[in-house]
């Protein structure tokens, strides 16, 4: 039997901003990657089973049918960070940010499979969603090239799922969020492709009328789905931030305030600040030195 051809390798350049591919793919953006044995990365882009990595300036992937222009939006290499960067306020906070993790970027995911993983955050870790999203496609995805592989499944079959198989994927309450927001997607109720062309308030709003979304799931879908990046989402690694480095702790500012600060603070590209912040605070322990512990479970 004939062997098929190995798909060709890509290679896109990083100058001059360069990727940092560990911390991208493990800042709580994306959950389906995993690290192999040889330091490389094996996960999806556009619904593709890949393999990227970083060889000097260059980033490097193979994979089925996929596509110079794909990697690059992905990752987003299409951005231009130069005025992303030069749009940031004057702050010190940021700065030590940026200087933690220079290379990190925000992804532009698959809306339908970031809306799902984000539906399943709520009180949940960063390897608790990786599980749930390798256990749905496991569960309910279809096989795909390689053994073990499996897609993340449609709107359409997490729609007729029981939930007995949701809540075997550890879903637990956020089964039946999950289960209806299927139905409202597989039913044509909300259109994720629709989404992609309204301004962004209404596509937050469209988003909200979504069964488990509320204003934080919202904003990471417009961000890591849509690449909107005013969007700012709030969650409480992010909300610690912001309570002890820009409130000087107070415990009275609800995030009400927290979300026009942000918006007027940070300016239009504020969704790119927050991904350094919240990355910084995560895994910096000079970062954590900062603000005193949570009360609440750290989750994304």
């Amino acid at each position: 039997m004939t062997r098929p051809p190995e798909p060709p390798q890509i290679s896109l350049s990083l100058a001059p901003h360069g990727l940092d591919l560990d911390a991208t793919l493990t800042s709580g953006q994306a959950f389906s990657w995993r690290r192999t044995a040889d330091g490389r990365w094996r996960g999806w882009i556009d619904g593709r089973p890949c393999l990227v990595w970083r060889h000097d300036e260059v980033l490097r992937a193979v994979g089925p049918d996929l596509t110079h222009a794909a990697v690059s939006r992905y990752f987003g290499l299409d951005v231009p960070l130069r005025d992303i960067f030069a749009s940031f306020p004057s702050d010190p906070w940021l700065e030590k940010a940026r200087e933690f993790s220079p290379g990190l970027r925000v992804l532009r995911q698959d809306p339908w499979e970031t809306l799902c993983n984000f539906i399943c955050s709520a009180l949940k870790q960063i390897v608790q969603i990786a599980q749930i999203n390798a256990d749905l496609r496991r569960m309910l995805g279809e096989p795909v090239a390689a053994p073990d592989l499996y897609a993340f499944p449609t709107p359409a079959r997490l729609a007729r799922a029981t939930e007995a198989q949701l809540r075997e994927c550890k879903l637990g309450f956020r089964a039946r969020h999950l289960f209806v927001a299927a139905r409202q997607v597989a039913q044509g109720e909300i259109s994720l492709e629709k989404i992609e062309a309204m301004p962004t308030e209404e596509a937050r709003e469209t988003l909200l009328r979504l069964q488990g979304v509320g204003e934080k799931v919202a904003n990471c879908v417009l961000l890591f789905a849509y690449g909107r990046m005013e969007a700012f989402p709030i969650d409480v690694w992010v909300e610690r931030v912001l309570r002890q480095l820009y409130f000087k702790g107070s415990q009275r500012v609800k995030l009400a305030r927290m979300d026009q600060f942000s918006r007027t603070h940070f300016g239009p590209n504020g969704g790119y600040a927050q991904q350094f912040l919240f990355h910084w605070m995560r895994n910096d322990p000079r970062a954590k030195a900062f603000a005193r512990p949570a009360k609440k479970s750290l989750s994304r």
